[in-house]
């Protein structure tokens, strides 16, 4: 009776390894339902009223903050096209803006179409030439953890994200949309595995008891 015991939790136990096994190897396939793209608006103070930034950029065509700030309006009110415009604006100005690339790559996001688990190569040439400047900029790293977890890398996507929480204020749009990130990877993760045990249960060997 004894033996039976240990020749079944050696069972149970083999089973838990193959499933462990199994989950990793699903956990590491690229993610393939069409995700919506979170909207990640970092700002530390409220952004200004479209119609009067639009005002103020008219009135300085050539100041590069007028433009940005006029970028942030709309981005806030999501009019992504028109945020895009103000911000290419601001960049032929003054290219040496962090903030304004990462904002310029995030309207890029909500309205360039990709065909695969990539960020839409404009956008993540915008990204890049954000953490040139500055590498601790919040939202590109955002973007590119997204585009890890949509490529599988699950667990370095998510500690990228962690690392972003540390870093953005508590209850900001930013810390919003990384906290929406991370509970949408981890559903998936949920699914791989219960997909993986599955898996693991169809070719697991039966116990047969020996009376």
């Amino acid at each position: 009776m004894k033996r039976g015991k240990t020749f079944l939790i050696a069972g149970i136990v083999l089973a838990v390894i193959l499933l462990g096994i199994t989950a990793a190897a699903l956990l590491r396939r690229p993610a393939r339902e069409a995700q919506p793209t979170p909207v990640f608006v970092e700002r530390l103070t409220p952004a200004m009223d479209p119609a009067k930034a639009q005002a103020a950029a008219a009135k300085a065509p050539r100041d590069a903050a007028a433009q940005k700030q006029l970028g942030d309006a709309l981005l806030a009110k999501r009019r992504f096209d028109e945020a895009a415009v103000a911000y290419r604006a601001s960049l032929a100005i003054d290219p040496n803006q962090s903030t304004a690339w990462s904002a310029l790559g995030e309207a890029l996001m909500q309205t360039t179409r990709s065909n695969d688990t990539n960020l839409p190569p404009e956008a993540g040439d915008a990204f890049r030439k954000a953490l040139a400047l500055d590498p601790r900029d919040a939202r590109a790293r955002f973007y590119f953890a997204m585009e890890k977890d949509f490529n599988g890398q699950h667990d370095e996507a998510i500690g990228d994200w962690i690392a972003l929480l540390r870093q953005v204020p508590a209850g900001s749009d930013a810390d919003e949309a990384i906290r929406s990130a991370l509970a949408a990877s981890i559903k998936r993760n949920i699914q791989l595995i219960r997909q993986a045990a599955d898996e693991a249960g169809r070719a697991q060997p039966r116990y047969k008891s020996r009376s």
